[in-house]
């Protein structure tokens, strides 16, 4: 029998620092430097000096934890959410916002010059572009989790760095409209005679009302169904559940939000933006930078259900909008006609797989002059190629990933492109995620 031998994991000799925090990096993370090597230590900020143990001490630098505050920054805030040091849903609550978005901005500079070689001196000499509203109950959208521990019902998030479930009474960061209905469905959901069934429940705000989808994992009882449902009647909400359909059970079946006084229209389980105020800044920062005119031919790329698709239909020539999946697209056609009246452009909606280079065809071999995509975090490396070909002069790059945006920009600067705007999009306060958006121009044009 062979024997294989094993390296004993090197064991981490616990050993006390004092450090002084420079920085903050795009995670909330101080930074600080210590016998020339980069120390990351978690829920530092600048200006601080901290005694810290270090959790992980690789070659070029190293993770830490503070052990005392000698001093606390004035940027040092106290977070609004009672779970704060449990739950790991919005992990920098303890920074002041404008810190939290300052830091995403630079983080976003150094990756995009970085990455693609071009210096952003231009943009960086001018105030930064920082798209926000208010820092807390702001989502509109949210996913709990539903677990059953030792008989007792638990309804949350996550605990940071595990998978066991916090159980949340109130949440800041949701709509005051969703927050309220914590406690009552907790109450409701505990009164189920088959808390077993139960697989997690999603709440959804809009302007439309409130919709409730339970996502079930075996039949519900007739019992357990009825109590839901009266809940829903008696507050006026819309009920689905979700076993391996979607079922309406009572409220409105028509879902929609507003935006520049356009109604678009979804299903419960298709993608809408849950931050609402940003989303309108958003679309309307796209308008500004793409400066449209009744004469401009524009392709919107992973357009959804015409999220940016129909407000520019209002001020353009032609909309062609390009989505990957076909119910999508149809919802888009819908959006199309329920708002004809205001809509002057002609628009197309198709589906294509962006990232299936045989089906760049569909949508190609026509002429646009301005082009504003969206993907999803993979981003749209394949698609960027096929835009350069296009040449538009302008292009507005939406993205909730740093590195494949710019990736993907880079490809676009080596065909004649340059960046001549960047902006942080503050969709998600108090928490790590890097929402931003771009504005590339043709050189020459």
């Amino acid at each position: 029998m062979a024997n294989f031998y094993t390296q004993q994991k090197k064991k981490l000799t616990k050993q006390k620092l004092t450090v002084t925090i420079a920085s903050l990096d795009a995670f909330g993370q101080g930074v600080a430097s210590y016998k020339g090597k980069t120390v990351f230590v978690k829920s530092a900020l600048p200006d601080e000096t901290v005694d810290i143990e270090l959790t992980e001490d690789k070659k070029n630098y190293a993770k830490a934890k503070v052990i005392r505050y000698h001093n606390q920054s004035q940027n040092r805030v106290k977070p609004q959410c009672q779970y704060y040091q449990q739950c790991g849903g919005c992990e920098l609550q303890h920074i002041a916002p404008h810190l939290q978005q300052q830091a995403k901005y630079n983080a976003l500079i150094n990756l995009l010059q970085k990455e693609t070689g071009q210096s952003l001196a231009n943009i960086t000499q001018n105030s930064p572009i920082i798209i926000a509203d208010q820092p807390y109950h702001y989502r509109r959208r949210a996913r709990l989790s539903i677990n059953i521990v030792k008989g007792e019902l638990v309804i949350g998030f996550r605990q940071a760095e595990s998978n066991k479930i916090i159980n949340i009474k109130r949440c800041p960061i949701l709509v005051n409209e969703l927050d309220t209905l914590l406690i009552p469905l907790q109450s409701i959901f505990s009164n189920f005679k088959q808390k077993k069934a139960l697989g997690h429940i999603e709440l959804i705000s809009v302007d439309s009302g409130i919709i409730i989808v339970l996502r079930h994992t075996m039949p519900l009882l007739e019992y357990d169904a009825n109590l839901l449902k009266d809940f829903a009647e008696n507050h006026n909400l819309s009920l689905y559940f979700y076993g391996k359909d979607l079922v309406h059970i009572t409220g409105n079946t028509e879902h929609f939000y507003l935006i520049n006084h356009l109604k678009l229209t979804f299903s419960p389980l298709d993608f809408i933006q849950v931050n609402c105020k940003i989303n309108q800044k958003m679309i309307n920062q796209a308008l500004d930078w793409l400066t449209l005119q009744p004469t401009d031919q524009v392709l919107d790329l992973f357009c959804g259900m015409g999220n940016f698709s129909l407000p520019i239909a209002t001020l353009s020539k032609t909309v062609t909008g390009i989505e990957g999946i076909d119910a999508l697209v149809e919802k888009a056609k819908f959006n199309t006609i329920l708002n004809s009246n205001r809509i002057c452009a002609e628009t197309n909606f198709l589906a294509s797989n962006l990232d299936d280079t045989q089906q760049f065809s569909i949508w190609s071999q026509s002429q646009f002059n301005k082009v504003l995509l969206d993907p999803a975090r993979a981003g749209a490396l394949n698609a960027v190629i096929e835009i350069a070909k296009l040449a538009p002069s302008k292009i507005v790059y939406i993205s909730c990933n740093p590195a494949t945006l710019a990736r993907d920009s880079k490809q676009l600067i080596d065909a004649g492109y340059k960046i001549a705007q960047v902006a942080i999009l503050d969709m998600f306060p108090q928490t790590k995620h890097i929402e931003s958006m771009l504005l590339l121009i043709k050189s020459g044009t």
